[in-house]
């Protein structure tokens, strides 16, 4: 047979949703697994939303409709975003996607052509570079650490400058850590970005999921020429727990929208109308369903440091966003157990896995070896029962 399009053999499959699915096969196995793996809330998608896609389904609005997304639910997205952001996406350059995924997807698409380097604060969310490599870009991982607040600065930004260098991706509030850049922050960048001709790819899932005094800002805010070059991209699935609704929206200037718009209308067609009905409750909504998923995980991470700082060895970064903890395990690297070294964050978690029935995610997922991410998304009496597996298999893993 003819061998497969080379692009194929430059992406591999998510270790996080690799790792997630072991831990269902494992779970439809009728075994007592429990997981700190996957990034999805806890809590249920508002009823209103629920009822709002009911309604549509028994309306019969269930035929084709606008490839960018249903006007009704754009011009709820153009008015959150000058509601919540400062920013003025008018409804045409919004395009609403099958999730903030695929907003990521689709914009990368429109951009990234051969050679071209996109610079990427490392850890980082395992998707960016994968498909910055599936296009034939080059991703540019820019580390940062515990020191830093896993932030990348101004000046390592412009070291990494290159002829070939086109767009800059943020994360902020982030995954795999939690950072939160501040206005000061996102001026310095963006002052980069504008200096050097760049787009910013800003992924602003978490938005509304900070703790303490953390502030969300959205970098395309911060001036004219900024916006001009920025693609700011968000969506239902993290603060309204719609994660399986596939619901994401991107604000772009007006000829990459349209790009992205012509690059869906033969991909993709429209998301799901059931699920945009849904979306238009939700963002018509106050603000206190989000504000419950923040109380709530506000909780869940103040349990979650606590029992961390209770396993010794571990060196853990309070997450400003989010809902992870990501932490330093490099004081259990080498450990052995029934025979088998830990020589890296992902043998720490198949051991977890596999001994402890306990799902949780390496670092190297995320650029990162020697650390591990978990999710503390979760109810907290099931939350405190799986902390208790992790810091059992810790403790395993002690000297004598």
């Amino acid at each position: 047979m003819k061998p497969l399009a080379r692009r194929a053999g430059r992406i591999s499959t998510s270790q996080t949703v690799a790792i997630d699915a072991k831990y269902k096969r494992l779970k439809a196995e009728g075994k007592d697994v429990l997981s700190l793996g996957a990034g999805e809330p806890d809590l249920d998608t508002p009823e209103h939303a629920k009822l709002a896609a009911i309604e549509s389904i028994r309306a019969g609005r269930t035929k084709y409709s606008q490839v960018t997304g249903l006007p009704e639910l754009k011009d709820a997205v153009s008015r959150k975003f000058a509601r919540d952001n400062g920013l003025s996406y008018p409804p045409a350059d919004i395009i609403i996607s099958g999730g903030a995924k695929h907003c990521v997807f689709n914009t990368l698409l429109a951009l990234v052509e051969e050679g071209d380097e996109v610079l990427i604060p490392t850890p980082c969310w395992v998707t960016y570079p994968e498909l910055v490599r599936f296009l034939g870009g080059a991703p540019i991982l820019l580390p940062t650490d515990m020191a830093s607040g896993f932030k990348l600065n101004a000046q390592d930004l412009r070291k990494a400058m290159t002829p070939k260098s086109k767009l800059l991706i943020l994360n902020s509030p982030g995954n795999p850590t939690g950072a939160v850049y501040d206005e000061a922050e996102l001026r310095a960048l963006a002052d980069v970005v504008v200096e050097h001709d760049l787009y910013c790819l800003s992924d602003e899932i978490y938005e509304y999921i900070v703790y303490g005094g953390a502030r969300h800002v959205s970098i395309a805010a911060l001036g004219a020429e900024i916006f001009a070059r920025t693609i700011t991209i968000n969506g239902m699935s993290k603060a309204y727990a719609m994660t399986g609704w596939r619901i994401g929206y991107t604000g772009a200037p007006p000829a990459l929208a349209a790009a992205i718009g012509a690059i869906q209308s033969h991909g993709t067609h429209h998301p799901a109308n059931a699920s945009q009905y849904a979306a238009i409750a939700a963002l018509a909504a106050d603000k206190s369903f989000p504000d419950l998923m923040r109380s709530h995980l506000s909780d869940c991470r103040e349990l979650a440091l606590r029992r961390l700082a209770a396993i010794p060895g571990l060196l853990v970064f309070p997450p400003a966003g989010a809902f992870y903890a990501f932490f330093n395990l490099h004081a259990y690297l080498g450990a052995s157990y029934r025979g088998k070294t830990m020589a890296t964050s992902m043998d720490i978690c198949e051991y977890l896995l596999d001994e402890h029935l306990l799902a949780t995610v390496p670092g190297s997922s995320f650029g990162l070896e020697g650390f591990m991410r978990i999710s503390f998304a979760n109810g907290l009496e099931a939350l405190d029962a799986a902390l208790d597996r992790l810091e059992k298999g810790f403790r395993a893993l002690l000297p004598a």
